[in-house]
């Protein structure tokens, strides 16, 4: 019995795969003529396939980036009107004593962390749609 080695039967492979590419090299245009042929490029047209794929991609990026602006302005605008509107976020909140804690509701908790983590939230939100949308002056 007869053992064969990986790499031989690698290579031969490769011969073998390297030698019916080649065929296929020379006797390309008969192919292409060939009935089959039309069939199969009309039914898998990869080219065209391809190319209105990237152009979806294209468009949609364009029309990502366009949201993205609009939404930029709108928390700017935003955070202006609630910068200059000069109110806390917190204003109508109820304020919970221990004589009025109810086991029926529901509490939320609110410190001075919780405050400071969402002014810092507007700062960013604000200095982003800034640095996104620059005035052209």
């Amino acid at each position: 019995m007869a053992r064969h080695s990986l790499f031989g039967g690698l290579l031969t492979i490769t011969a073998a795969a390297a030698a019916a590419a080649g065929v296929c090299y020379l006797f390309k245009e008969e192919i292409r003529g060939t009935e089959t042929y039309k069939n199969l490029n009309e039914k898998y047209d990869v080219d065209t396939k391809i190319k209105k794929a990237s152009e979806k991609a294209r468009d949609t990026a364009y029309d990502l980036k366009d949201k993205a602006k609009v939404a930029a302005k709108d928390i700017k605008t935003k955070a202006d009107e609630w910068k200059a509107s000069k109110e806390s976020a917190f204003e109508d909140d109820e304020i919970i004593t221990d004589e009025d804690f109810s086991e029926d509701r529901d509490y939320v908790s609110i410190n001075d962390a919780v405050a400071d983590t969402a002014a810092e939230a507007t700062e960013n939100a604000a200095d982003a749609s800034a640095d996104a949308n620059p005035d052209p002056a």
